[in-house]
């Protein structure tokens, strides 16, 4: 978890990297890790980690109800950025969510194309 001073607010936002999360999908094998793909449709289409499931950014407020409040969920996107303000926008909401910092544009694990959610 990383914890930073920005603007005098500590950052409370937990984060992994995309190599720790390749890692931790190799070890739950039975247990599928929760994966949230930020980017949109068309981005997803392209290519996208094969458990993940896609709720862009941009329609994110609207499929709150769809996401498990409870279960941990790792929220990735093109290069980390949409995958932070998703982030903190689910925590306000009380839901438990992990940034994946670098996002797809380093992932090299399993993939999945023109596939939708």
């Amino acid at each position: 978890m990383a914890e930073k001073a920005a603007g005098g607010i500590i950052d409370k936002m937990k984060r992994v990297s995309v190599k720790e999360l390749k890692k931790l999908i190799e070890l739950t094998v039975n247990e599928p890790v929760s994966i949230i793909d930020v980017r949109e449709v068309e981005e997803f289409a392209e290519g996208h980690i094969v458990t993940a499931k896609n709720y862009p950014l941009s329609t994110l407020p609207e499929a709150m109800s769809e996401i498990d409040r409870e279960q941990p969920h790792y929220v990735i996107c093109q290069h980390g950025v949409r995958s932070e303000h998703a982030c903190s926008f689910l925590e306000n909401y009380g839901y438990n969510v992990i940034s994946v910092s670098e996002g797809m544009s380093v992932w090299d694990g399993e993939s999945k194309v023109n596939s939708y959610r």
